[in-house]
């Protein structure tokens, strides 16, 4: 009776222990893609130009999970290219990518399967803009901030799914361009994307 109270006593553990190991403590990595935008605050239109064509995001984090509850993350954001327009012709080309290092909070649910999350932190971001004709300067601190949802079926024994939206804030200073409004003033920035993720949890 003893060995078969034992016996079933291992088999309702061990998968507990193995469920805290997957969503407990532990180091992870991950790789994401997707949309991106772009909120220049008006920029653009002083110029007199108009956004032309743009493409997508990938990101490449990783992390450490302290409980939880609590994770501190690291990110290098590379929001794909931004053409901006003026009279017709191209006038600047960006580049800009962001490495941020943030908080990540959220709670475990439905067997520590489902997580949301909020994040906030800082970085830096450079703009890699080609000509150098719009902004004063190319790198900016930013404010790092975001949400999203992370599921990470026990099945899949450490492997995550991860939806969120991921935004860097900044001020842009821009240069003296005559015939324009633009006059040195400073601009509210928010370059940001949309996009999921695939991570491991060791």
């Amino acid at each position: 009776m003893i060995k078969i109270f034992l016996t079933l006593m291992l088999l309702v553990l061990l998968p507990l222990s193995l469920d805290a190991r997957r969503n407990g403590e532990g180091f992870f990595i991950g790789y994401g893609f997707g949309a991106t935008h772009y909120y220049d605050a008006g920029a653009v239109s002083d110029l007199g130009g108009s956004k032309g064509a743009f493409s997508g995001s990938g990101k490449l984090y990783m992390g450490y999970k302290y409980d939880h509850d609590v994770t501190l993350e690291g990110s290098i954001t590379n929001y794909g290219y931004f053409e901006v327009k003026k009279d017709g012709e191209l006038f600047e080309t960006f580049v800009p990518m962001s490495g941020a290092v943030y908080l990540n909070y959220g709670h475990d649910f439905f067997h520590n399967q489902l997580r949301p999350f909020m994040i906030l932190g800082g970085g830096l971001l450079w703009l890699n803009d080609r000509k150098n004709a719009m902004y004063d300067e190319e790198i900016f601190f930013s404010l790092h901030y975001g949400f999203g949802l992370l599921f990470t079926p026990n099945f899949l024994y450490g492997l995550g799914i991860r939806y969120a939206y991921e935004a860097d804030w900044s001020r842009f200073q821009t240069q003296n361009i005559a015939g324009t409004s633009l006059n040195g003033g400073n601009y509210n920035n928010i370059l940001g994307t949309t996009y999921i993720g695939i991570q491991y949890k060791f």
